[in-house]
């Protein structure tokens, strides 16, 4: 059933990879957020009443001491495990700060990729000790940091490991999208009787060349819809304000994929 369930995991670990997260890292985040997560799931159960650590200790599989420092804090990465940056960071910073490392106008040089300082290779050895020339330039490349030119040599193109895009806004955004559509499908998964709608249409055979103009039509079609939605809930809100009746918070989930 866990490996079952791993699927949903595995757009959360992709987006670690990404974002230069540690598997120690994660682990220890997610054994925080496990334990803070077993004492709410406990109280509820126990109408409020906050359990032992020893019973969160039993449920969760981690040592009662540590169940206790883990809740004297909010959840987060422990400071043993965290590395506070992707390991690169520091190459890049060194590579813009040195000036063995900068040209006559003070930017970055292109470097030979290997032999002695200033080179990617010096760089490599100095910053990211252990981890083969090779390897770092390779990952860098993808990562779109770094570019090969045709004679050897390597040129910088970013200042740090950071992804287009991703900043605390959109990664908040994106934790809380995700967070509701897991829980509306795992309160279809327990209570089947009493479905929340979280539909999705059966597989059909398309055209690979139309798949373009599907996602438009999907995403025209569900914007209008929302829009609509959306003036109409809104008349309904001034009405109640007229009438006073009591309110609840509404959010949908408009997914294309």
């Amino acid at each position: 059933m866990a490996r079952a369930a791993m699927a949903a995991v595995e757009p959360l670990v992709e987006l670690f990879l990404e974002l230069g997260i540690t598997s120690p890292e994660a682990e220890s985040l997610l054994r925080s957020l496990y334990v803070h997560k077993a004492r709410d799931w406990l109280a509820a159960q126990n109408g409020g009443v906050s359990p032992s650590d020893a019973r969160v200790a039993l449920v969760t599989g981690v040592h009662r001491n540590f169940v206790h420092q883990i809740l004297s804090e909010p959840p987060a990465i422990a400071i043993a495990r965290q590395r506070k940056g992707h390991r690169a960071d520091k190459l890049l910073a060194a590579w813009h700060q040195q000036p063995s490392y900068l040209d006559n106008a003070g930017k970055p040089r292109d470097l030979p990729e290997k032999g002695p300082a200033p080179s990617f290779e010096a760089l490599v050895n100095a910053h990211v000790p252990g981890a083969a020339t090779g390897v770092v330039l390779a990952e860098l490349t993808r990562a779109g940091v770094v570019q090969l030119l045709s004679d050897r040599r390597v040129r910088v193109r970013s200042r740090s490991m950071r992804l287009a895009g991703v900043n605390i806004g959109s990664l908040a955004d994106l934790g809380n999208r995700a967070k509701e559509l897991l829980e509306t499908l795992r309160h279809n998964l327990r209570q089947p009787q009493d479905r929340l709608f979280a539909e999705s249409l059966p597989a059909i055979e398309l055209d690979a060349n139309r798949l373009p103009v599907v996602r438009e039509v999907i995403n025209r079609r569900a914007s209008a819809f929302l829009h609509s939605l959306e003036q109409e809930l809104a008349s309904e809100k001034r009405l109640r304000r007229r009438t006073r009746s009591p309110s609840v918070s509404l959010s949908v989930i408009e997914i294309l994929k």
